[in-house]
């Protein structure tokens, strides 16, 4: 993965926009009960560990971004999965609690258009007209 865009370095440049450095983020983190050190931080942001969801969702609320800023190198026809998939740099476990996730986020993103009455459902008559 290049460096630029990478979820790391998107986090480390986001931050930096808000005018925020490491250990305020972690401040901001531990009042939501998220527990990472400074030094996690910069690994994370240096791409030398990985973020979990737990994470990358307290980073998402902190600093005001939604998932899909991390997650803008999808394409419409193309999903996490595939995406994880075509780097062929993870197991198949790994892949498979991708899909989870991406069904999870999938699901909050429904529930969010559903509260803030953006969700329209297409119209479908029902199944029984058909007979």
């Amino acid at each position: 993965m290049e460096l630029n865009n990478s979820i790391g370095y998107k986090i480390k440049t986001i931050r930096e926009e808000k005018g925020l450095n490491q250990n305020q983020l972690v401040d901001m983190l531990l009042e939501k009960n998220i527990r990472i050190s400074r030094e996690t931080l910069s690994k994370i942001e240096n791409d030398n560990r990985t973020v979990s969801a737990i994470e990358l969702a307290g980073i998402c609320d902190m600093l005001g971004v939604s998932y899909d800023t991390f997650f803008n190198e999808i394409n419409k026809n193309e999903d996490l999965t595939t995406l994880f998939r075509k780097k062929g740099k993870f197991s198949d476990e790994t892949i498979e609690e991708i899909e989870v996730l991406q069904d999870m986020i999938k699901i909050f993103i429904n529930q969010e258009r559903i509260f803030n009455n953006e969700y329209n459902p297409k119209k479908r008559e029902p199944l029984w007209k058909d007979f």
